[in-house]
């Protein structure tokens, strides 16, 4: 039993432990204990873990079932923690299947819930939102606002990592501005090495991975200039990759073109990492939008399990599902979507090959400038958590 109070935190992915970072540390520095299931940062930041991190990270249907309970169990660890007096708010990360279900228990126990990047009920399952009525709503994208509010829920922006760290006049510099197939743009570009990321989630870039290395050695085998970066979201990744690439790999070794590294846990570093390579391959998710912010020409792909491909195709009511095009309202970024059957087929990889040597051989506009317009004013991670604080947990605890 916590006799301090607390407040719980649930961030099941990378890019809720990157929102999360930015909001455990206010609550630490105001005394607040902080309990709950987070990654690194969020753990560097003074989150006291209460479960294993590495078992929420999932992608689709699918890969739920394998972990179904283990999932169960830090689930139930987490509401037996909601039930204790000394709980007293709770604040969910994105992660819809476990945070909605978490959220409802917390509001039924009329315990205060602050919900960052809730679910995307833009694209499937609009009746979702009303399930959140009572929980404070943080967005990060103004169209989000506005469907929350036609919905009749409120919501506050929150002010986007990634372009804080690195700053809107930083993160467009005057190459990035102009035609990157202009003869000038090249010259300026430090390298021409393509950057390749699968994925996040385990299950995901190693299911992801078999078909980017097939899509990656046929563009190889047109530019043998050119190098690729595999790049890892955490060094446990990096160790599978290095494994996975040298069994796919005819020598079975990893090839000499092929560099596996880690990402960059600083936005302004990855900023600056993305930006010196002349293209990228990407799965759909948080990634998309840093490459566009940092002026990379990108090509988004994913390789689905049957169950989510099924139910993505008949259900999910979105045009696109990188995150720049879904900004823009275009597809200014090639997307494409199989699953593990169809990456198979010979067809499919050189599609995506040949989108990918476009991109390097006569890469579209920046869309920089026109992403950066897209955001709305907003509020800090601090301030958003500082309210929280004053407005719910403190008139609670008194």
């Amino acid at each position: 039993m916590q006799a301090r109070p607390f407040v719980l935190f649930c961030a099941g992915e990378d890019s809720g432990d990157v929102l999360g970072e930015t909001l455990v540390r206010p609550a630490v520095e105001s005394g607040m204990n902080v309990l709950g299931v987070g990654g690194p940062r969020m753990q560097r930041a003074g989150l006291v873990p209460v479960g294993d991190y590495e078992t929420l990270p999932v992608s689709g249907f699918g890969d739920v079932l394998p972990r179904v309970f283990r999932l169960k169990k830090i689930f139930s660890h987490l509401e037996s923690l909601l039930w204790e007096d000394s709980c007293v708010a709770l604040v969910c990360i994105d992660y819809p299947g476990f945070n909605m279900k978490l959220c409802r228990k917390a509001l039924a126990l009329k315990k205060p819930v602050l919900y960052v990047a809730p679910p995307q009920v833009w694209a499937w399952k609009k009746h979702r939102a009303r399930r959140l009525r009572g929980a404070k709503l943080a967005v990060l994208f103004n169209f989000e606002r506005r469907v929350y509010e036609s919905l009749g829920l409120g919501a506050e922006i929150l002010e986007h990592p990634f372009l804080r760290a690195v700053g809107a006049s930083a993160i467009s510099p005057k190459v990035r501005e102009t035609r990157p197939n202009d003869s000038d743009a090249r010259e300026t570009r430090p390298n021409q090495d393509v950057v390749v990321l699968p994925g996040s989630r385990e299950s995901q870039a190693l299911r992801n991975l078999p078909f980017f290395m097939e899509v990656v050695s046929r563009v190889h085998a047109l530019h043998p200039e050119r190098n690729f970066v595999l790049v890892a979201s955490r060094e446990s990744l990096k160790t599978q990759f290095e494994c996975a690439a040298a069994k796919l790999s005819p020598a079975g070794s990893v090839p000499a073109w092929l560099r596996i590294d880690v990402a960059p846990q600083e936005a302004r570093e990855r900023a600056t990492f993305y930006a010196r390579h002349a293209a990228a391959l990407c799965m759909p998710g948080s990634a998309t939008l840093e490459l566009a912010l940092s002026g990379v020409p990108l090509v988004v792909a994913d390789v689905l399990d049957p169950l989510t491909y099924f139910i993505g195709k008949h259900f999910v009511k979105t045009d696109y599902f990188a995150l720049p095009n879904v900004l823009l309202g275009h597809s200014a970024y090639p997307e494409f979507f199989f699953t593990r059957g169809a990456s198979r087929k010979k067809d499919n990889a050189e599609r995506v090959a040949e989108a990918l040597r476009k991109a390097l051989e006569n890469p579209p506009r920046s869309t920089v400038a026109d992403l950066v317009k897209t955001f709305a004013a907003s509020t800090s991670a601090e301030s958003l958590m500082t309210e929280f604080l004053c407005e719910f947990v403190e008139r609670d605890t008194h």
